[in-house]
């Protein structure tokens, strides 16, 4: 205890005291409660950011599997279309080997009761009238210089 000079007690002293431990009290209070909202505050920063993080990880991962399952669907189908031309052109030589031309005009002869045209018979061919020929330059060449010879005699 503290005595002032009369040997009284110094009630002054104490009650600064009391207010002082009060004041440091209220003071580490309000240090502990600011630590506490700060901390919260970092935990919910962090907890944001960690959310975000593996909403990005989740959204790139999810477009790279998208991507990956559109290269396997291609792959698959240019094997089935590789596939499918391969047999489609098996088929092509196949139908070409069996064509037998003179079985065919056999089978023509025979069941349908048909003969090729004789070298004095007409033969005509329907042509549509949007079809065009051409002249080469040879043919036209041709006709140039077998004039060209007949006028020199």
């Amino acid at each position: 205890m503290r005595y002032n000079g009369n040997l009284a007690y110094d009630w002054e002293f104490y009650e600064n005291t009391a207010r002082v431990q009060k004041k440091v009290t209220e003071h580490k209070q309000q240090t502990k409660a600011k630590a506490k909202a700060k901390a919260a505050k970092l935990h919910r920063t962090v907890s944001i950011c960690a959310i975000m993080l593996a909403l990005c990880a989740g959204f790139m991962i999810s477009r790279n599997v998208a991507v990956y399952e559109s290269r396997n669907e291609v792959e698959a189908l240019q094997k089935e279309l590789n596939q499918l031309k391969e047999y489609s052109s098996q088929k092509a030589f196949e139908l070409d080997q069996s064509l037998d031309l003179e079985l065919i005009e056999e089978t023509a002869k025979k069941k349908l009761g048909m003969t090729r045209p004789e070298k004095y018979q007409i033969v005509y061919v329907n042509i549509k009238q949007d079809d065009v020929t051409e002249v080469t330059a040879k043919e036209v060449e041709g006709i140039k210089g077998a004039i060209s010879i007949l006028a020199k005699e």
